[in-house]
């Protein structure tokens, strides 16, 4: 069945599995290594990646795995030109650049915290961002 499905259906999957990872991170019974593994369910689901591809990346840097969803994007819509370095906006923000952003701002608003946009750039893996907001959901600037 996963071969006959279309690039939609796959799509709307890994919304929804994304949507299911949300739904356990804003549990309050998580540990922080429960937390850790729902954000990277999140982040894996949000860049339409499997931990396979994750793996083949080998590695857990938020930009990689932005690039690698990107050009995964591409294969399935079968273009040829890269979309990280073929796409930018006015502030030359590459695809993979807005993807990171796009994820860590999405993070922030559901789980009700604000990080400065020099802090969030600084956090660079996936294990760093889940430690950040894990680690700001009991001060004062989370808020449900």
């Amino acid at each position: 069945m996963t071969g006959t499905m279309t690039l939609k259906e796959r799509l709307d999957i890994a919304a929804l599995d994304a949507d299911a990872a949300l739904k356990r991170l804003l549990e309050d019974d998580l540990d922080r290594d429960g937390f850790r593994r729902e954000v990277r369910a999140f982040t894996l689901a949000k860049f339409f990646l499997t931990e396979e591809e994750c793996a083949q990346e080998g590695t857990e840097e938020l930009l990689k795995l932005a690039n690698a969803s990107v050009e995964k994007m591409l294969r399935n819509a079968d273009k040829s030109v890269k979309l990280a370095e073929g796409s930018t906006t006015c502030t030359n923000q590459s695809s993979t650049d807005i993807k990171k952003v796009l994820l860590s701002m999405t993070l922030q608003r559901s789980l009700g915290v604000k990080f400065t946009p020099e802090y969030s750039a600084n956090l660079e893996t996936i294990t760093q961002l889940a430690n950040a907001l894990y680690d700001a959901r009991g001060k004062a600037e989370f808020a449900r």
